[in-house]
């Protein structure tokens, strides 16, 4: 994902406090080089310095199989919104998506 540098945010503390409250992610890894993606709710914690994940697959999703042997991702979304060139105090703006979102990266 391309994020400016001016809104790529390094605090670890609000990343934390924005997946436990957006806690609905999406789990990817790639299953014999294809994307795959389940959406799961998580718990974090932090423990040791480290940020721990945690959520429960069901036993009939088969992703939960290639967990362990896989790099996962983790995305964890705000809701959203559309921003008018309206909204900008000249005229010459272009329309723009405002969202916020946490990648997490690890292995299960």
């Amino acid at each position: 994902m391309y994020i400016p540098k001016h809104y790529n945010g390094k605090d670890k503390q609000e990343s934390i406090a924005f997946m436990k409250r957006f806690n609905f992610g999406t789990i990817i890894t790639s299953i014999d080089n294809i994307p795959f993606a389940t959406h799961l709710p998580f718990i974090i914690a932090e423990r040791d310095n480290e940020i721990i994940i945690s959520s429960h697959f069901s036993k009939a999703n088969e992703h939960w199989k290639h967990i362990e042997s896989n790099e996962s991702l983790i995305i964890f979304s705000e809701p959203h919104a559309y921003i008018s060139p309206k909204n900008y105090e000249k005229q010459e703006n272009v329309p723009t998506w405002n969202y916020i979102s946490v990648h997490a990266y690890g292995k299960a």
